[in-house]
């Protein structure tokens, strides 16, 4: 059950009595559900923000890849963002495979084998 679906039982409860302090209550109620739906609206709102981010760094990484393989972290220093991190380029990667746009395939590096993309042509 969920806060607006309590507050709904809540209000219905208190709106077929007749306790003194019922109005109070019942405006209660009501704040606390704008309340809620303030707070959704800016958990959408932030959700959007981070999903154009997200885009906007997917963009990014599509650019680079070409018909060279490169890891994951060769993506990071070409980018040149600090602020980055191997989960975030990962995720976007991951996505422009799905998508058909980047091709995936395993490298041999320093006796590693590690991941690393090329641009699907």
């Amino acid at each position: 059950m969920t806060k607006r679906e309590m507050y709904d039982v809540i209000g219905a409860v208190f709106a077929a009595t007749d306790r003194e302090d019922r109005d109070e209550i019942l405006t209660f109620v009501e704040k606390e559900k704008a309340a809620l739906d303030r707070k959704n609206e800016k958990a959408k709102e932030r959700a959007a923000e981070k999903r154009a981010a997200g885009d906007a760094l997917k963009a990014r990484i599509e650019e680079i890849l070409n018909d060279e393989p490169i890891t994951v972290n060769g993506i990071i220093v070409a980018l040149g963002d600090e602020d980055l991190t191997p989960a975030k380029v990962t995720a976007r990667t991951r996505q422009l495979v799905a998508e058909g746009i980047a091709l995936k395939e395993q490298v041999k590096m320093d006796g590693r084998k590690l991941m690393a993309y090329t641009r699907a042509w």
